[in-house]
């Protein structure tokens, strides 16, 4: 193994330090360009982590979207929601941008550690509450500024709450199970202190805006050692496929589930003859129509021949036993083959009928005349 050369040599170091004692050479340090040192935090502002949560972008366009739609039909109004960027930031400084007074919830999200946060701004709270009602959503705070939520109130942020849990499972599912548990509730966010102010979080806020022009804020909060054990999975994004695939998988089965719970008409055809419009004009109560004994019967499903079927009697109850089935003519073949079908024919042979009668009425009025 070679030894690396030296910068100096023996001599070159001598005079250095000769130069040093004398003063010839100056030792000031140079002041830096920038100006003074500045403080730099190992554990706050954690520029790297963005990276590891690029799913979570994905997960909160989801949740916007579906949030949309569970407000729309709590409030029976059209709430515009606007996702901003998640950020990265320590839990004093979140602290300090949420305003007092204001609704924050605290919340787990098992099976990850930790607590986390939503906040819902009071606007948002007074105009949910009056849109709810019937109003147009306009509610406003009236009284001192700051004070504790009425029951009223407690419930309408308690149904906020429920459809934000649902719609945030909703948009975790396709990347992780994660759940929602409610724990607690402070109307000053000085009283929320589940953590450390040098601890990392994750932060995603909903810009809410109501019909009436009403803003708000919804924030969700993550601290982000709960979602550390979870980051390989958060690290990539989602595709359009992977992320509606459950839910196509869901929609497909409850649209089976709903065609079989479908009721269908089915009728039993015993027989069908043709008759002329003066015979049927002449059908009085009491008169016999006679026709032969059928073969078999017709068993229509929703105007389509789809059976053939013996008629008799079984345990004292009329029946019929399936002997044959048949594919479904395409839409419009054989339309006139429908238990209806010698309705339609009678009604035409009334109108073939009425329209002699109708010119012979017409001749005898202009012979009058």
């Amino acid at each position: 193994m070679s030894t690396p050369k030296p910068l100096l040599s023996p001599e070159e170091l001598e005079a250095l330090v000769e130069g040093m004692e004398t003063g010839q050479v100056d030792t000031t340090p140079v002041a830096s360009a920038s100006g003074a040192v500045k403080p730099y935090s190992l554990v706050s502002n954690d520029t790297t982590s963005r990276s590891q949560l690029a799913a979570l972008e994905m997960i909160n366009d989801r949740f916007s979207r579906q949030f949309r739609g569970s407000l729309l039909t709590l409030l029976r109004q059209a709430v515009k929601v606007t996702v901003h960027p998640f950020e990265v930031m320590s839990f004093g400084t979140f602290i300090k941008s949420v305003p007092s007074p204001c609704n924050v919830n605290i919340v787990r999200y098992p099976p990850l550690r930790g607590y986390g946060l939503i906040t819902i701004d009071p606007s948002i709270v007074y105009g949910a509450v009056d849109s709810f009602f019937g109003g147009r959503g306009g509610g406003t705070l009236d009284g001192p500024g700051l004070r504790g939520f009425t029951p009223t109130e407690e419930r309408i942020i308690q149904l906020i709450l429920d459809a934000t849990f649902n719609d945030l499972r909703e948009a975790w599912s396709p990347v992780y199970a994660l759940g929602t548990e409610y724990v607690s509730r402070e109307i000053n966010p000085a009283f929320a202190q589940i953590g450390e102010e040098r601890e990392t979080v994750v932060v995603s806020v909903f810009e809410l805006e109501l019909a009436s022009g009403v803003n708000g804020k919804l924030t969700i909060m993550y601290p982000f050692s709960a979602l550390k054990p979870i980051r390989l999975l958060l690290r990539g994004r989602l595709t359009a496929g992977e992320r509606d695939e459950k839910q196509a998988a869901q929609w497909s089965r409850e649209l089976v589930d709903a065609v079989m719970d479908a009721e269908l008409q089915m009728i039993g055809q015993l027989t069908a003859f043709r008759m002329s419009a003066l015979d049927l004009a002449s059908i009085t109560a009491g008169d016999t129509l006679w026709f032969k004994q059928p073969q078999g019967v017709k068993v229509f499903v929703q105007q389509s021949h789809i059976f053939d079927a013996e008629y008799g009697s079984m345990d004292n109850a009329m029946a019929m036993r399936i002997q044959a089935i048949h594919t479904p003519k395409e839409k419009g073949a054989g339309a006139e083959d429908g238990p209806g079908a010698s309705e339609k024919k009678l009604k035409g042979a009334e109108k073939s009928a009425a329209k002699p009668a109708a010119r012979a009425a017409q001749s005898a009025g202009a012979n009058a005349a």
